[in-house]
């Protein structure tokens, strides 16, 4: 006796899919990459909306004084988004700070190249992080409030993979060449950093902010001079 003929039917089916594959399954899962991307792309959206708000934010009225009730309305989310994203105003004041760094160090990087010595890119990057910290948020934001809202041990951490760490690298290949003249890499970086955040603060509280900015300039390019290896004399 043979089988039924809706078992045959059936039985064929499930032969037919085995062999061109179960495309039922491929289309499930191509939906499901698909959703999974559009939800992605929306919570980076809302991410990006509050760092954008949030900075605005911290820019206008510094850690303290910053409304999170103003920085959800201004990127209009809820406030229970934020603290899903950032855990709180620290961690999204945290999350400003970097994208802060990280800009700052992409914007330097792009004026870089592979032509120029050791002390020009150097020179460079010094000029560069004066002129753009110079701006009031940047400064308000990276120098005023993010070493006593993050920590100064944490906050350094973070500038390790920024400025701070753009700054090192370069002292340490002019020191591998023998071209630094100097005890410690790590102090020299944290020096020069240090001076230029004093400039800025100079220039930032002068009456005469251009005299001020043209002065500091020279002294930086002057502190900078005191590191180099004279040609032919010993490091």
């Amino acid at each position: 006796m043979g089988e039924p003929k809706k078992w045959r039917i059936t039985m064929q089916n499930e032969q037919d899919q085995i062999q061109n594959g179960d495309k039922g399954g491929v289309h499930s899962g191509a939906q499901t990459g698909v959703g999974s991307g559009r939800r992605e792309a929306n919570a980076k959206a809302t991410r990006d909306a509050m760092i954008a708000a949030g900075r605005a934010a911290f820019t206008q009225h510094g850690f303290a004084d910053a409304s999170l009730d103003e920085i959800v309305q201004d990127a209009q989310v809820t406030t229970g988004a934020l603290y899903h994203h950032f855990g709180n105003k620290k961690g999204l004041f945290q999350a400003v700070a970097e994208g802060i760094e990280e800009d700052l160090m992409n914007r330097i990087s792009a004026e870089l190249s592979d032509d120029m010595s050791g002390w020009e890119q150097l020179e460079l990057t010094m000029h560069l992080t004066f002129a753009l910290c110079a701006d009031s948020g940047v400064h308000r934001i990276l120098f005023s409030d993010a070493p006593n809202v993050i920590g100064m041990r944490e906050w350094r951490n973070i500038e390790l993979r920024y400025g701070f760490g753009l700054v090192r690298r370069m002292l340490n290949k002019l020191n591998e060449d023998g071209e630094l003249n100097c005890c410690s890499v790590d102090l020299t970086a944290q020096m020069l950093l240090g001076a230029v955040m004093e400039a800025v603060h100079a220039v930032v509280m002068s009456e005469d902010s251009e005299r001020t900015a043209a002065e500091a300039k020279k002294t930086l390019l002057g502190f900078i001079s005191t590191l180099k290896v004279a040609h032919g004399a010993p490091a």
